[in-house]
């Protein structure tokens, strides 16, 4: 991992050919990415760098996102590239990538709670296993 004022790189836990990168309002090209993270949430992948970039302000503060939740970001991130989603995010794509998450976190034996207790406020529907059913053959 490597680390400067305004950045944490490191590779990711669960595809290590893919980079994450942590970024915070120091970097001088926060303000443009602080402009992504505002349309698609805490963390965007960038396929095209390899790279997937989280907001790395929700983090700080005694109320800031855990280690769990980083890895969350991640995993979700990387769910959206393994189930070959492209284009703009709809909400079917939005629950795969969340089950995916699921999956690959339960594998790393890293915690899924947060993932479970917000189910139903970023779906609209409880999480249930059961569901795992539409993703589990694609990862």
């Amino acid at each position: 991992m490597s680390k400067k004022d305004d950045l944490v790189s490191f590779k990711s836990s669960f595809l290590p050919n893919l980079n994450i990168n942590v970024i915070f309002k120091e970097n001088p090209h926060y303000p443009q990415i602080k402009e992504i993270f505002d349309m698609y949430g805490y963390g965007f992948l960038a396929p095209e760098f390899k790279t997937i970039f989280i907001d790395g302000e929700i983090f700080l503060g005694e109320e800031g996102f855990s280690f769990d939740d980083l890895k969350f970001i991640e995993a979700h991130e990387v769910s959206h590239l393994i189930l070959n989603h492209d284009g703009p995010r709809n909400e079917e794509d939005e629950i795969e990538a969340d089950l995916g998450a699921y999956i690959l976190l339960k594998n790393k034996g890293i915690s899924t709670e947060k993932l479970e207790s917000e189910f139903k406020n970023r779906h609209g529907v409880d999480f249930d296993e059961k569901l795992l059913e539409r993703v589990k053959n694609l990862l």
